[in-house]
């Protein structure tokens, strides 16, 4: 039989397939290699389609395949997350969560990111952020989470407290945003920052939310403090976290610290704000740093009361050195010159303090105001006009500068600490969780709303009686709120009058579940 193609005659037979071929241009026989199926379903196999066959002579059953490529994308995500040596205890523990049967397809290294997770959060004695796990498996953080939860869930565990300080130190260290910067300034950097995370912590701004963020924002701080020029919205895309939620979280640490001036009885307190609270951070680090090292002791019960103050003598003697909080854009020989404006020690010094150790806040505000006056008014300046070397003529800068040397680092806080000892820390400012003030905030505006509805109603169904000056004035008052947002009555407005005129309890109302109210005493109640 010749070759349909080329009418050859020569051909030989294929080792592999056992199929006879061509010479010369290689066409395969027909039906040469040809075996009938006889016996039904389980008949004998075919020639080319062989069940559960991989290669050539070697057998591998599906299930046995699914176990090696799970393990084989196990090991790969974990060396990407620096936890190779906690490969076997995820496996471990993907194994109980599926049985044994481990899986195949994209919910897979999802898996492996939650169980990553939470042996870290597990031990405690790691540091790995949901964002991080999330870009390195490939996911988005919504689905991440769920996941967590479920593993969580599913092998009751317990997981420590998160690292805050310890997630801080590692976003520093590893951000490609201060790699040129000198290694004794990162260091500041990263001692600050913790400081003033564990800070965070106290005042619970961390309380229900992400933590990245907030990591974020802290970082932005403290570069700013130590003339580092890095935006924010770089250090948002390096850590792939929301810019929004960044920039909010700053504003309200940059609001507790314009507290803690005004707690700590700053005399320049209310020049302090939130745009310019940078430039006066060294102070209030330097403030908050000693009164945290203070020890605390208890009364009778659990009240804890400081041992003792810290002296303001000596901290508005540090803030007057010509060496720490001053310096000149001029040679020495001018230093010398008008620093003696500013020595403590000097013929011209700020009396402080009396005979007594302590000064009232009363008091060091005069002297600070004194002080300010002294130098826009001019009494610097005409000492320094009457001088042949004077800085005016030379067109130097008489700058001040947030001192270095306010921050020791000593304190516990610029360390990791558990929350109970970081609750007893004093840093001059309680505060308490921001969802807790904005709760008793609305709850305020609802009960505002409820009297308001309560005297609409009586007007309208007792048009003739006499409704009191007070209540009218209130009404008149929230009318003209009302007015400057555009409106007289919103939505809220009518679904509170509405579960008035229903009899629910106000109590009920304050807390701001219409829906359930509405569904409870409005629609089911038989009365539209």
């Amino acid at each position: 039989m010749r070759c349909k193609r080329c009418n050859g005659s020569n051909f030989e037979r294929g080792e592999d397939t056992g199929n006879s071929y061509c010479v010369g241009c290689g066409t395969l026989r027909e039906y040469d290699n040809y075996e009938a199926h006889l016996g039904g379903i389980l008949g004998p196999q075919g020639t080319f389609i062989r069940v559960g066959t991989i290669g050539i002579g070697s057998v591998l059953a599906y299930k046995e395949k699914k176990i090696y490529e799970a393990n084989n994308l196990i090991e790969a995500i974990t060396e990407r997350l620096d936890l190779g040596y906690k490969t076997e205890a995820i496996k471990s523990m993907i194994y109980n969560i599926t049985d044994g049967e481990f899986g195949q397809g994209e919910w897979f290294p999802i898996l492996i990111g939650a169980c990553c997770y939470a042996v870290v959060r597990k031990e405690g004695k790691g540091v790995l952020s949901m964002e991080e796990i999330a870009c390195q498996v490939g996911c988005d953080l919504h689905q991440l989470g769920p996941v967590v939860k479920r593993v969580v869930d599913h092998l009751d565990l317990e997981l420590r407290e998160i690292d805050l300080v310890g997630l801080f130190t590692k976003t520093a260290t590893n951000s490609p945003r201060l790699t040129d910067v000198a290694r004794e300034k990162k260091e500041r950097i990263t001692k600050q920052g913790a400081f003033l995370m564990n800070c965070a912590l106290k005042w619970f701004l961390s309380t229900g939310r992400r933590p990245m963020p907030l990591v974020v924002a802290v970082l932005a701080f403290v570069v700013q403090v130590n003339g580092v020029k890095v935006k924010i919205d770089d250090l948002a895309k390096d850590a792939r976290v929301s810019l929004t939620t960044c920039k909010t979280r700053y504003k309200e640490l940059s609001e507790k610290l314009v507290k803690v001036a005004e707690e700590v009885g700053l005399p320049w307190a209310k020049d302090v704000t939130v745009k310019n609270v940078v430039k006066h951070s060294g102070t209030l680090f330097g403030l908050m740093e000693t009164k945290s090292m203070k020890k605390r002791k208890r009364r009778t019960g659990n009240e804890l009361v400081r041992t003792d103050g810290f002296c303001v003598e000596d901290l508005v003697r540090d803030c007057l050195c010509k060496e720490s909080m001053y310096c000149y854009n001029d040679d020495d020989d001018r230093q010398d010159t008008m620093s003696r404006y500013f020595d403590v020690g000097g013929e011209r010094q700020l009396s402080l303090c009396n005979k007594d150790d302590n000064i009232s806040e009363k008091q060091l505000s005069t002297k600070y105001n004194e002080f300010v006056d002294r130098v826009r008014g001019g009494t610097l300046a005409k000492r320094s006009q009457g001088n042949n070397k004077s800085m005016w003529q030379r067109r130097s800068v008489f700058e001040m500068f947030s001192s270095e040397y306010w921050w020791k680092g000593k304190s516990e806080l610029s360390r990791r600490l558990l929350l109970k000892d970081l609750l007893e820390k004093d840093v001059g400012l309680d505060a308490l969780p921001p969802s807790y003030i904005k709760g008793c905030i609305a709850v305020e505006r609802r009960r505002e709303k409820i009297k308001a509805a309560k005297l609409r109603i009586k007007t309208i169904q007792h048009p003739s009686g006499i409704v009191s000056e007070g209540a009218l004035s209130l009404e008149l008052e929230h009318s003209k709120k009302k007015r400057k947002k555009g409106s007289e009555i919103d939505w809220e407005d009518l679904v509170i009058q509405t579960l008035v005129l229903h009899n629910v309890n106000e109590e009920e109302i304050e807390k701001g579940h219409y829906k359930t109210l509405l569904e409870l005493h409005v629609f089911d109640s038989g009365e539209v």
